[in-house]
């Protein structure tokens, strides 16, 4: 597996990832002379079926969140002044 540098490959990022595209080419990217990381070309079905699989549980759970938040940004809000009075006075 070849080595490429973290610069050299931020140089030619369009050429080196149309081998691993096209030809299967994988890569050991290094950065300082030590490795961080793989380059690999992946099974796009098997990647979709991921994420097909955790995109509902990480979108219920995001907009958990967001209501928990949302609940807790309204109950602080102080009551004698209007939203837009606020984010006028943000922007000044």
């Amino acid at each position: 597996m070849p080595l490429i540098g973290a610069r050299e490959l931020s140089e030619q990022a369009t050429q080196v990832l149309r081998r691993v595209r096209e030809e299967g080419a994988e890569y050991v990217i290094i950065y300082r002379e030590a490795p961080i990381a793989l380059l690999l070309p992946v099974d796009s079905k098997a990647v979709e079926q991921v994420m097909a699989g955790a995109v509902p549980e990480a979108a219920g759970g995001g907009w958990a969140v967001y209501a928990q938040v949302a609940e807790r940004i309204r109950r602080a809000w102080p009551r004698e002044h209007a939203t837009q009075e606020v984010l006028d006075e943000v922007r000044r």
